[in-house]
């Protein structure tokens, strides 16, 4: 008997994909160069890749807490946090390409900003990110632990 993939997981895997292709989107569209992206991603692969990761388990571990209509306010807002979280560390990663359209936008300092402190907000992101997943994990194993308790009470 083959086992189905929940739909949560697909929705993680999705979220992973769309955050990763916002930042790619990001850097090739203020640098005007795929080589500069890959060059990019080369050098910041270690640093991506758990934030997208991350970013893919959050949303699936809310999605299956969505699923079983159980979610409380506290593992929504952990999961909010951390996906905010991820996704300010993966553009914070970029965001000294903004200082390519600076003129265009006035944001040199915001540019100036984020890249100056970009490890630490990457670092901040993976933190928060880590937070939430334990949160929503654990909330999601409370309502598995319950709902199986329920089932066990009815059928008994």
């Amino acid at each position: 008997m083959r086992s189905r993939i929940s739909p949560s997981v697909w929705i993680g895997a999705a979220a992973a994909a769309l955050l990763a292709g916002v930042y790619a989107a990001i850097v090739w569209g203020a640098s005007g160069s795929l080589n500069h992206l890959i060059d990019q991603v080369s050098s910041d692969w270690y640093l991506l890749t758990p934030l997208a990761v991350g970013f893919g388990v959050q949303v699936g571990l809310v999605a299956e807490l969505r699923r079983r209509h159980r979610m409380q306010a506290s593992a929504a807002a952990a999961g909010g946090a951390g996906a905010g979280a991820s996704t300010l560390g993966m553009v914070a990663c970029c965001a000294h390409h903004v200082a390519d359209l600076a003129p265009f936008i006035g944001a040199s300092g915001a540019a100036t900003f984020l890249t100056a402190y970009r490890l630490p907000f990457i670092f901040v992101g993976l933190a928060v990110t880590a937070i939430g997943i334990a949160v929503s994990a654990r909330r999601l194993a409370l309502v598995t632990k319950v709902t199986k308790r329920e089932a066990e009470t009815c059928a008994a």
